[in-house]
């Protein structure tokens, strides 16, 4: 090997291990970044003439695992989408309250019987009376509190699928520059693997919120698609569309399209999840903000306006308030008339105390003792219709079917199943999303174990290139001393 030929390996070997110490101490320092994939770098045997001539850098690589990343995002997908759900509920559950919590549902329920009861044994008492009328009122509050929370909580839904759309069309729109920019990077042999961190970051965004299937493009490049077959980026991102709702009321509804709430859709192609069309998407963050707008809520919703419409019916039958003619509204009502099947929805928010029995509206307290439509007080001692209503509240009924009820309940008893029907629903999703956390965890540990940076394994590479370096030191050392040599000659 002439002179020459020793002098090209050993300044090329210095210059590759430069670059691999850089690259190896960057790695080191950014073991802990969010997002970093380790870099690993490329060497090619140089030749020049048909014959060694060192080493070239070929240049740097990101580790990736594509087939562990593709399942770490499906686990992130479902948990995204049970997260969403779990949380609704959640939401649900503690605004009914549990046995204890003085401002449960069932409490209020309890409160009303108990002050019944101690009217009926002192059945002249103005201040009984006026008990019965306040936990009356407590009770019909309580629903329309509830009511409306339901719907505040779809209304939530709603404006947080219009803010992660949005997060998605800016998530697309950068992914679309970074292309550009990759693309341009890899045509020129620059390295572009921070360009390549910044992208998957991206495309982690929208698949939590949408799921998508990367498409490799020429140099570096990516589109995404569904798992449907709805293109969201095909060379230029494409728009993803929603309208949020100011207000949702209990009647409002997305209906397939037909109703008042906004669909989802790209570019025209309806993606709605849940939606009539083959290409809904079916998990993701906002897959499961609809199923809690859409379906979740007004599940339980109408099991609320199903108590209420049962409520109401137990009071408003003429046998057990002989004051009434058929068809007037009893002790509860549905904004001041009778209820009716035919319009349960958003009951509990209009249910209301009778005006005839409340001071407050003009009514009178005695009329709880003899009757809401009673036009003259009866005897002081009369308890018949509050023993009538006692024993309403305690008669086991038939409920709609939206109560989802085993068989027949009493009131109390309809109050109590429609928090356990509650409950039950949260634990579903919440024993759902923990198991997708956990999956989603296990793959993320997974993911990383292959394209996450081993300190230890840095510590030892930069050893390995520390002794490439010393030894193609010591070779130009040589090389000098042999010229040196040749001078003094």
């Amino acid at each position: 090997m002439t002179i020459s030929q020793s002098l090209l390996n050993a300044t090329s070997g210095l210059a590759a291990a430069s670059r691999r110490a850089s690259v190896t101490s960057n790695n080191i320092a950014n073991a802990l970044t969010e997002g970093y994939s380790r870099r690993e770098v490329g060497l090619t045997e140089r030749v020049v003439a048909g014959a060694g001539a060192g080493v070239d850098v070929a240049g740097v690589s990101r580790a990736t695992n594509p087939a562990v990343t593709y399942e770490r995002r499906l686990a992130d997908t479902e948990f995204a989408f049970n997260s969403a759900t779990a949380g609704a509920l959640t939401r649900i559950t503690d605004l009914l309250g549990g046995p204890e919590d003085p401002s449960a549902l069932f409490q209020k329920y309890a409160n009303l019987e108990s002050a019944l009861k101690n009217l009926a044994e002192t059945p002249d008492s103005g201040a009984l009376q006026q008990q019965g009328v306040t936990s009356a009122n407590d009770l019909a509050a309580t629903f329309n509190r509830l009511s409306e929370a339901y719907q505040k909580i779809r209304a939530d839904a709603d404006a947080e699928i219009n803010n992660r759309v949005n997060t998605v069309n800016e998530a697309l729109q950068q992914i679309e520059d970074l292309n550009a920019s990759i693309g341009r990077g890899s045509a020129n042999g620059t390295d572009v693997t921070a360009l390549l961190d910044q992208r998957q970051q991206l495309i982690d965004t929208v698949n939590e919120n949408i799921p998508v299937r990367e498409l490799q493009r020429e140099n570096g490049k990516v589109d995404l698609m569904t798992p449907e077959g709805v293109f969201l980026l095909a060379g230029s991102a494409r728009t993803v569309e929603f309208t949020a709702s100011p207000v949702i009321t209990p009647g409002n509804a997305y209906d397939n399209g037909a109703g008042a709430l906004s669909d989802l859709s790209v570019g025209g192609t309806d993606i709605t999840p849940f939606g009539p069309g083959g290409q809904s998407a079916k998990s993701g963050a906002l897959a499961g903000l609809f199923n809690v707008r859409d379906n979740v809520v007004p599940e339980q919703s109408a099991a609320l306006d199903s108590l209420a419409f049962d409520l109401i019916g137990r009071f408003q039958d003429p046998s057990v308030d002989p004051t009434l003619n058929p068809g007037d509204p009893g002790l509860f009502t549905d904004g001041g008339a009778a209820a009716d099947v035919a319009n349960i929805t958003g009951l509990a928010g209009r249910i209301a105390v009778n005006a005839s029995v409340d001071p407050a509206q003009g009514g009178e307290t005695w009329r709880l003792r003899d009757g809401v439509q009673a036009v003259i007080p009866a005897a002081a001692g009369s308890e018949a219709f509050v023993r009538a209503m006692i024993a309403a509240m305690s008669d086991s009924r038939p409920s709609h079917a939206a109560l989802q009820s085993p068989g027949d309940l009493s009131a109390a008893e309809s109050a109590a199943h429609l928090t356990s029907l509650a409950g039950g629903a949260r634990a579903v999703a919440a024993g759902r999303e923990s198991a997708s956390a956990s999956l989603a965890q296990g793959l993320k540990e997974a993911e990383t174990l292959e394209t996450g940076v081993d300190t230890d394994r840095e510590l030892q590479n930069l050893l390995v290139i520390e002794q490439a370096y010393a030894a193609n030191a010591r070779v130009l050392q040589t090389i000098d001393q042999m010229i040196q040599r040749l001078m003094e000659i």
